[in-house]
């Protein structure tokens, strides 16, 4: 695998690939960065509203079992429509695929040295 000189063609192409690749990801960045953001925010208020109810909960002398209890149930309640459902589907097949891939790209390099 040496080094190959470039020609007219072959770097017209890689300059082609590099622009898409940087419109792509500024694109990207433009729809997402917004959308992380808010999710930012979101999980803090929805963090410190937990805190809140936490210190309530101790303060008005309710049991830890009880407190978790109720986390349990509102998990399981958060976690049952269809479209946490389909999320987490999603997350399943999306890191069988990487497994797969790991264990094609590790399997064919464990082949080579032999």
């Amino acid at each position: 695998m040496g080094w190959r000189p470039l020609n007219g063609t072959r770097a017209a192409r890689l300059v082609g690939i590099g622009t898409v690749a940087a419109v792509v990801a500024l694109g990207t960045a433009f729809v997402l960065l917004p959308l992380a953001v808010r999710a930012f925010f979101h999980a803090i208020v929805l963090t410190s509203n937990a805190c809140v109810w936490f210190a309530g909960s101790l303060g008005a002398g309710v049991d830890m079992w009880t407190i978790l209890a109720t986390i349990g149930r509102s998990a399981g309640a958060a976690l049952i429509n269809p479209q946490a459902l389909a999320i987490a589907g999603g997350l399943v097949l999306a890191g069988a695929i990487a497994l797969y891939g790991l264990q094609r790209l590790l399997g064919s390099e464990e082949e080579s040295w032999r």
